[in-house]
């Protein structure tokens, strides 16, 4: 069997999480309720709109805002309300616990011989961030680690839908039984595998690296 594509999932996978934190600073910005709509397996509410691309960053700013006077009292006299998109992103970057050195090599590494592909619930913040130099400790944008990126924002879709999967495929000019894809997600791993993508489900910020380079060995060798 012929591997040439390998896709990972972002937050657990590529950058370690701290969804703690993540909560912490929403709720500093009025969103009380940010535990119920925050989860790294599936944003709820105002969260999973901006993911599934139902808004965009300027709305998201307006209608967390919006919450924010309706469940802490922020902004009582502003008709009007509305974060910065800066204000939004440090709360959006909570999230982000830090980024291993080994992971960045290794997919430097990957991308001399396959594909290498993110596919990732994701919102214009977080990617804003990831698409600058600030990204990794040398001072290269996501961009320099992967072949095609794929945003759930920009897709208008959402893991674990199947039709997430299907898309990506038609967009890099991907065969399903070519792709191997690494999420820390059991939903999302059984949804690529039900149109025929390998899955490897790996836990939240494991060093994945010897059992991706044990999974392609087992599955060329098929």
């Amino acid at each position: 069997m012929v591997i040439k594509n390998i896709i990972f999932d972002f937050g657990g996978v590529i950058i370690q999480l701290d969804p703690t934190e993540a909560v912490r600073r929403f709720q500093s910005l009025g969103i009380k309720d940010a535990p119920q709509q925050m989860n790294i397996f599936g944003q709820r509410g105002i969260f999973l709109e901006i993911e599934n691309g139902s808004i965009t960053a300027e709305q998201f700013c307006k209608k967390m805002a919006l919450e924010a006077k309706r469940q802490s009292n922020l902004f009582a006299d502003d008709p009007n309300p509305s974060y910065s998109f800066d204000k939004a992103q440090w709360a959006w970057l909570g999230y982000v616990a830090g980024v291993k050195d080994i992971i960045l090599k290794e997919l430097l590494s990957l991308k001399q011989q396959y594909n290498v592909c993110l596919l990732s619930n994701t919102n214009p913040f977080m990617m804003n961030w990831a698409e600058s130099n600030d990204f990794s400790g040398d001072g290269h944008p996501i961009q320099h680690y992967f072949h095609h990126l794929f945003y759930s924002y920009k897709m208008h879709d959402y893991k674990p839908s199947e039709s997430i999967f299907r898309k990506m495929l038609e967009e890099g000019g991907m065969k399903a039984d070519e792709c191997l894809f690494l999420d820390d997600s059991p939903h999302n791993i059984k949804a690529a595998e039900s149109i025929g993508i390998h899955g490897l489900l790996v836990a939240k910020d494991e060093n994945w690296i010897d059992r991706l380079r044990n999974e392609l060995q087992k599955l060329e060798s098929e």
